[in-house]
């Protein structure tokens, strides 16, 4: 789920017809770039090609500012007409191949790629970038053989390490992820995220949740291809299935509704109807950015769920959970801060991926599973009466 990040290069590069304010502009626009100030830079870009038109190094800039932003398709533009004006740039062509994987156009991206590393082929991160698009057309050996090969450039290389163990991992090569993932931790890997994805493959006792950082850091990357990618390509049933299991039970009055990892707001058209008030929480800022913009939410909250349903005592009349448990292994002390931040008589509903062996189970596929009589426990345990239990396909996975 590691997307390349896109960096500008060193303010090295061949000015188009600079004359020093231009050129000044130009270096305090990287400068901005370099500090995460996106808005100054690209205004600064845009200036520097008002007056130069063809100044390839504000092109090619500008195109990564608008990839920065995500806004693929316009970087698209600045990149095709940056390499058109200079097609010896392999940090370019490596920018290019970056926003043409994000647009799915994984021919393109490739070819992209195999130019700048054609260009240079030391590039690390095109080494990187190029296992990336191999993975997402599967083929898996040579993106493999991609990861290999930036990690022959630069050792040390800490994102490429964790793509190496992925990859494996995903190849049911489970013995040599399990190494890959210990020599990414020993690289400086966030130490939560590989002991997360070794205990998947029980090389490590499982935590009692995925990482916090892990779950938000992945969902950001997935942001903006979430709906696609879960309804189109996963067949998502489950706000459907839920909801029409939910349905029901609840009053006919407008009811306080939580829905907890909101997500990009899949539940919310299901939930809205039955709403006096609509909350959504989730720890990923970005998913909630794609919330907002459904226009269905009351308040929407960017926190740890327990934590922040400690402080809601008493509030809401249905609390939902839609694919949310997968994160999270021991569901006791969710159980307890629901319970506190119902109302009398009030709903909680949710989904589980099923397990038929273990009360818990963290799966290769990095989710948790969940057995039925471990859910009636706890729901005994906490005061809740099961109304209903349904098992269901709720998507698709690797088929």
């Amino acid at each position: 789920m590691n997307r390349p990040r896109h960096l500008p290069p060193s303010p090295r590069q061949h000015f188009s017809a600079s004359t020093p304010a231009i050129r000044s502009r130009y270096l305090a626009s990287v400068d901005l770039q370099r500090g995460g100030q996106l808005d100054e830079a690209e205004v600064g870009y845009r200036w520097v090609l008002a007056r130069v038109p063809a100044h390839f190094d504000a092109m090619h800039l500008l195109g990564v500012v608008r990839a920065q932003r995500e806004d693929y398709e316009e970087a698209l533009q600045w990149l095709v007409n940056a390499v058109r004006i200079h097609d010896q740039s392999a940090a370019a062509f490596h920018n290019l191949a970056n926003a043409q994987h994000a647009l799915k156009r994984f021919d393109e991206a490739l070819a992209s790629a195999d130019r700048a590393l054609e260009l240079n082929p030391e590039h690390v991160r095109a080494w990187r970038s190029r296992g990336h698009v191999l993975r997402d057309m599967r083929r898996t050996e040579e993106a493999l053989a991609s990861y290999d090969r930036a990690l022959a450039i630069e050792p040390g290389y800490v994102d490429a390490l964790i793509d190496r163990a992925d990859q494996l991992r995903q190849m049911k090569r489970d013995d040599e992820a399990v190494t890959a993932y210990r020599q990414a931790r020993d690289a400086g890997a966030d130490p939560q995220a590989m002991a997360y994805a070794l205990a998947s493959l029980g090389a490590e006792a499982p935590p009692p949740a995925a990482p916090s950082a892990y779950v938000a850091g992945l969902f950001d990357q997935y942001a903006r291809s979430f709906d696609t990618h879960l309804v189109d390509t996963l067949k998502y049933q489950t706000p459907a299935l839920l909801m029409a299991l939910v349905a029901p039970l609840l009053p006919s009055r407008p009811l306080d509704v939580l829905d907890m990892g909101c997500g990009t707001g899949l539940c919310g058209p299901l939930l809205k109807p039955h709403a006096h008030t609509l909350t959504g929480i989730d720890l990923s800022p970005k998913m909630l950015d794609q919330a907002r913009q459904r226009d269905l939410y009351d308040a929407l909250v960017c926190d740890e769920l327990v934590h922040w349903l400690d402080t809601q005592p008493a509030r809401f009349d249905l609390a939902v959970a839609a694919d949310v448990f997968v994160y999270i292994g021991d569901l006791d002390a969710v159980f307890r801060a629901v319970r506190a931040a119902l109302l009398p008589g009030g709903l909680f509903a949710f989904s589980c991926e099923a397990s038929d062996e273990d009360d818990v189970l963290l799966r290769a596929t990095l989710r948790y599973a969940h057995s039925a009589s471990y859910l009636r426990r706890l729901a005994g345990a906490h005061g809740f009466e099961v109304e209903a239990m349904q098992q269901g396909v709720i998507r698709q996975d690797e088929g």
